[in-house]
């Protein structure tokens, strides 16, 4: 992906989204279809102006067979992303609505998060809907455990930005 932001999700039976990941500048999605001719097996959205590069499974396995340094770097962006999934799995089915809180915060913190005097801050540039469907929360849940860490001095919210102020508690608890 050139640039923007792209949601990959899965619909539950019940019409219940949950957001595998929230793909941005320079991400790869789609690569489980790559060496096989198949349906790619979550939905793709744009959740923002965004330009996708597509690659013909023809002309790219032409291109590994040259450079089999790329196809080397392809396995590890698909080891990577089996890593994510086993995490998800184990959010989702093992974790309360805290621990599922506050391990969306660190992944946040990870992957967008800055150190600052007061602790580490996070710009939110997502909505509330879709970081609760990250972790299999309703957007209720999700908003009375952010302020429950808030009230417990762990966090401090201040619209779209999130501050962190007690990051051992905050890894503790994930």
């Amino acid at each position: 992906m050139k640039k923007g932001k792209v949601k990959i999700y899965k619909t539950s039976q019940d019409g219940k989204e949950h957001i595998i990941h929230i793909m941005t500048d320079g991400d790869v999605f789609a690569e489980s279809c790559i060496f096989e001719a198949c349906p790619y097996p979550a939905s793709a959205d744009s959740i923002e102006d965004t330009v996708v590069y597509v690659i013909d499974n023809k002309k790219l396995e032409e291109v590994l067979e040259k450079h089999p340094k790329i196809a080397v770097e392809l396995v590890k962006i698909m080891a990577k992303r089996l890593r994510m999934v086993a995490m998800q799995i184990e959010n989702l089915s093992l974790k309360d609505s805290s621990q599922k809180t506050a391990t969306l915060i660190m992944h946040l913190f990870k992957i967008k998060g800055v150190e600052i005097k007061e602790g580490s801050k996070i710009q939110l540039d997502i909505s509330r809907t879709d970081m609760a469907n990250m972790v299999g929360l309703t957007r209720e849940t999700l908003t009375r455990t952010l302020f429950k860490f808030k009230s417990e001095g762990i966090i401090e919210i201040d619209g779209k930005e999130l501050t962190i102020l007690d990051l051992k508690t905050l890894k503790t608890l994930a």
